[in-house]
């Protein structure tokens, strides 16, 4: 595959989204608890925005449509589409969107996740994220992150998730992170589950000789429940 700038850093930023490994057992904390909340329940279809300094892309996603019906977009028009976008389409048709529910995160959080401070109803965690095992680059990536999760302490759920980079960094030979920057906000859906409601992630610094500055801004809304 012939590297580019944009897919260097579009890449660089989709490790930093695809955290997930199997989570270890920690004592029964709040954090534990929202851990082990429930993860099934009803199937919603949902308004998505992604927005990036190129592209102002929105859509509605129903899972419960045969591959193939899954995905409506209602920006930008069909024949302004990049290849890009286009795999990126087919790849939600075909096996469905990942980055909806905020139980995905918990995955990257271990057992050492440290409570840093706390309120009558939250309880905020730092830790350092657990590595991808399907993504061999994610390990370089990750250990050079830092991470805060404040979960509900009465209803057990992740409200909000960030990793942050505090330096600069060389994830690959070819490139170096001079900042990142991940903050997600959750919301309940109609069922008690968490959400993505927003997710902000900015990623800067160099690859391939060039400089990339990228901010990406992705929302999720009007939740209707579906029969799967």
């Amino acid at each position: 595959m012939k590297l580019t700038l944009r897919s260097v850093s579009l890449h660089l930023a989709l490790i930093s989204s695809c955290l997930f490994a199997s989570a270890p057992a920690i004592a029964q904390t709040p954090l534990k608890r929202a851990l082990n909340a429930a993860e099934n329940g009803p199937a919603y279809s949902y308004d998505i925005s992604y927005v990036t300094r190129e592209m102002n892309a929105a859509g509605r996603i129903n899972p419960s449509r045969p591959a193939g019906q899954r995905v409506k977009v209602s920006r930008p028009a069909k024949s302004t589409w990049t290849d890009e976008f286009k795999k990126a389409v087919k790849e939600i048709e075909n096996n469905g969107y990942k980055g909806f529910w905020c139980s995905e995160m918990a995955k990257s959080i271990p057992a050492s996740a440290r409570l840093v401070s706390q309120t009558a109803t939250t309880a905020t965690y730092a830790f350092k994220p657990l590595p991808d095992p399907e993504e061999k680059a994610s390990k370089k990536f990750v250990k050079h992150l830092t991470g805060r999760v404040t979960v509900d302490k009465k209803a057990p759920a992740i409200l909000t998730y960030s990793l942050t980079a505090s330096k600069s960094f060389k994830p690959v030979i070819f490139a170096r992170i001079n900042q990142f920057n991940l903050q997600t906000s959750c919301a309940r859906a109609p069922d008690g589950r968490t959400y993505v409601k927003s997710s902000k992630v900015a990623v800067s610094g160099s690859a391939l000789g060039k400089s990339f500055d990228e901010k990406t801004t992705r929302t999720h809304s009007n939740l209707r429940q579906v029969s799967r």
